[in-house]
């Protein structure tokens, strides 16, 4: 994933938040599992390396 947009201004924030409306249900509060026993988790992985591809330019917003 890779960030494309930042919103700093707290009323777009507040305008945002407003059009979702308020959460139907209560965030969940529990721990996460155990990890298995023996398992793939307790294998050292095998580092890899993606390119990330940021030679592409960057809009000027002005300039649209």
């Amino acid at each position: 994933m890779r960030i494309i947009a930042v919103i700093e201004r707290p009323a777009v924030v507040r305008q945002i938040l407003g059009h979702l409306g308020p959460p139907t249900s209560a965030a969940s509060l529990r721990m996460p599992p155990d990890p298995p026993e023996g398992l793939a988790a307790d294998q050292p992985r095998e580092w890899s390396y993606e390119p990330v591809l940021d030679d592409l330019p960057i809009p000027d917003p002005l300039m649209a």
